[in-house]
């Protein structure tokens, strides 16, 4: 068989393992993409099973490092090419001769309080305010947004019942705000259910994609001349700044925003910090 016959094959297997291992539907997504782009890159007479070392670095040079991509867009497509070498010829890379290249670390953009509520006033659809007020007030990743359900809204407690990377429990605050438009979505929509998705996918998918969140606040971006950099994820450093910025105790945010480790939470510290304010610093 060719590459094109066998192509189904790889990725079926690629995606049962994926799954085997208990990752989102958001991961398993992003690795198929990743390794259909590998896969498209060559004809179906090329011999896959056969790349060594020096091909793959070809392509990532190709794909990737000639095209001035960030440092965490080629680790992951690099890991993915393992992953499918690994799970489809059992054949493993080295990592001396394949080595992932170092991300520097940045201080994530926020976007300023006065900002998001003109985007929020702004804004008329009571769904994409839903969208803006989870990821601003409630710390939430774009795919946890779209694949948010009802009976995990315990609006008595002022709580949001996540399921996060690696299908991982945590809860988080619920704010008043917040909840208001979610009962006026609710309504708007006339749903009669207690349970399942609460923002509807299209064409048979259950819930909505987190592709059009993203594009949506893209556009927003655009129209409103925001500076570069800002995204849909911006949203959710903001709130975990202004979390900190307001007394919240750094451990409780890192439970909140689901982080392994307090190090990864500990970056909003920096920004965090008024600098008019420090103890033990006086200016006069």
């Amino acid at each position: 068989m060719n590459n094109e016959e066998n192509k189904k094959i790889w990725l079926k297997k690629c995606e049962e393992t994926l799954e085997l291992g208990g990752r989102s539907k958001a991961t398993i997504r992003n690795y198929t993409y990743a390794i259909n782009h590998f896969l498209n890159s060559y004809s179906f007479k090329t011999k896959i099973s056969e790349f060594n070392e020096d091909k793959i670095i070809q392509y990532m040079q190709k794909e990737y490092i000639n095209k001035n991509c960030s440092a965490n867009t080629y680790n992951f497509n690099l890991s993915v090419i393992k992953f499918f070498y690994s799970v489809c010829f059992n054949k493993e890379f080295s990592r001396r001769t394949l080595p992932k290249s170092k991300v520097p670390r940045r201080l994530p953009k926020i976007l300023s309080k006065t900002i998001f509520i003109s985007l929020f006033n702004s804004e008329k659809s009571l769904e994409h305010k839903c969208w803006l007020l989870l990821a601003f007030c409630s710390g939430l990743r774009v795919e946890e947004i779209a694949t948010l359900k009802i009976e995990n809204i315990d609006s008595r407690n002022h709580k949001l019942k996540i399921i996060g990377k690696g299908n991982k429990e945590r809860y988080t605050i619920l704010p008043d705000i917040t909840i208001k438009f979610l009962r006026l979505f609710y309504l708007s929509r006339k749903m009669k259910i207690s349970g399942g998705y609460l923002f509807k996918g299209t064409e048979g998918n259950e819930y909505i994609s987190p592709n059009t969140i993203g594009n949506y606040f893209t556009n927003l971006s655009k129209e409103n001349n925001l500076e570069d950099g800002i995204s849909f994820h911006t949203l959710r450093h903001s709130f975990a700044t202004y979390y900190l910025m307001n007394g919240g105790d750094a451990f409780i945010l890192k439970d909140m925003l689901g982080h392994r480790s307090l190090s990864t939470t500990a970056i909003y510290i920096h920004l965090a910090n008024n600098f008019n304010n420090l103890k033990g610093i006086k200016y006069v």
